[in-house]
């Protein structure tokens, strides 16, 4: 008796530590996938990008051009994670790379696999953005890895594109060399922006990273409309007495978004400029 009595204890206690995970599995802040700009999309969208960086002297002078087109597709997604393979075409010094596919899995709060995830609602606050007060949920977001943990606070609408409408960033307890932070702040809503022949609502998004050697500010222009959002953007990199050391540019070549079955999918490729239609028809 006093054996069965014992498994009915160690039973009920079993019961009650799973209970208790489930609650706090429940209880998890998560990062809604249809606020997310992959997220929000049905598998196999796909984006083709152009990045074009210039590497200048200590004159001003360009001493190197690189061109890179990369076509990301999502491969998987669930309420948790989702997964983007990326093939990429490099041409530099007049020869052209292909580059070895990769596919990574991806949490929403930008966690990779191995990496431990604390996020947590800390206050609310607001911003205020072309002359609109916002009210937003602060989240504290900390990601472990082996590289040391990386901290931020993030600012949340669940009412305005792009959701997350500032982030701060800093990583700790890595070497001094891989320290840096960085601040991401939405400083125009709802611009119109031509996105392959159509106009869309658009929101800039800059980006101020401090390194230890140098700093890099980007702006970015985000489409909610189109997967991964971002289809433009300029970029520069300073050293510790302002001096450029490199810049870049982003362009959106196409786009793809897949239609139930039976129907069509329609891919968004660059139009083509006037001039250079006809002079393909003239030489037909």
């Amino acid at each position: 008796m006093r054996f069965f009595s014992g498994v009915l204890v160690m039973a009920g206690m079993l019961r009650i530590l799973t209970l208790g995970h489930a609650l706090n599995a429940a209880d998890a802040l998560s990062f809604p996938p249809e606020h997310h700009p992959w997220g929000r999309f049905p598998v196999g969208s796909s984006k083709v990008v152009r990045t074009t960086s210039e590497t200048l002297d200590e004159k001003g002078q360009v001493v190197s051009v690189t061109t890179t087109d990369t076509k990301t597709t999502l491969i998987s997604a669930d309420a948790s994670t989702y997964t983007l393979k990326t093939d990429a075409t490099v041409d530099v010094a007049s020869r052209r790379i292909t580059a070895a596919p990769q596919t990574v899995r991806h949490g929403y709060y930008g966690e990779l696999p191995g990496q431990s995830l604390g996020a947590k609602r800390t206050s609310d606050a607001s911003l205020t953005i072309d002359g609109r007060t916002i009210p937003c949920e602060v989240r504290q977001v900390v990601v472990t890895g082996d590289s040391g943990k990386v901290v931020t606070t993030l600012y949340y609408s669940d009412q305005y594109p792009p959701f997350v409408l500032r982030r701060e960033t800093s990583v700790e307890g890595a070497a001094e060399e891989k320290r840096h932070s960085s601040l991401v702040e939405v400083v125009a809503l709802d611009l119109p922006q031509r996105v392959r022949g159509e106009l869309k609502q658009a929101s800039y998004i800059k980006t101020t990273q401090t390194l230890p050697q140098s700093s890099k500010v980007t702006l970015e222009v985000h489409c909610d409309e189109v997967p991964g959002g971002v289809v433009a953007h300029w970029a520069s990199e300073t050293d510790a007495s302002g001096r450029l050391l490199r810049r870049s540019t982003l362009e959106l070549l196409e786009y793809q978004i897949p239609t139930p079955a039976g129907q069509p999918q329609p891919v968004y490729r660059r139009p083509m400029r006037a001039g250079k239609a006809a002079r393909r028809m003239e030489s037909r």
